[in-house]
């Protein structure tokens, strides 16, 4: 989502966090993101069966703030600042 996109969506509601999904800034309204729902903002419609590598940085974690997320886990994200890495994984 562009600035002028974010921008287009009305007022920042003050309780919302700004994380980047692979280069795109995207807005939420909680502080607290799933793999199931990374995965649903980086492949919106993706395949069900679809698998993911899920990684992270900046956010608001005990261990430094690096990670990866594998199905069912989540991260609390920082108000702004987090960034997300979401690829697509072939399996062999």
């Amino acid at each position: 989502m562009t600035a002028a996109a974010t921008h287009a969506q009305g007022p920042k509601n003050k309780d919302a966090v700004e994380v980047v999904i692979n280069g795109t800034t995207t807005p939420l309204n909680h502080d607290t993101v799933t793999y199931e729902e990374l995965s649903q903002l980086a492949y919106p419609n993706h395949d069900p069966a679809a698998m993911f590598t899920v990684t992270y940085q900046h956010a608001d974690t005990p261990h430094g703030g690096k990670g990866t997320l594998v199905a069912g886990e989540s991260v609390k994200v920082k108000k702004k600042g987090t960034t997300f890495s979401v690829r697509l994984t072939t399996r062999s």
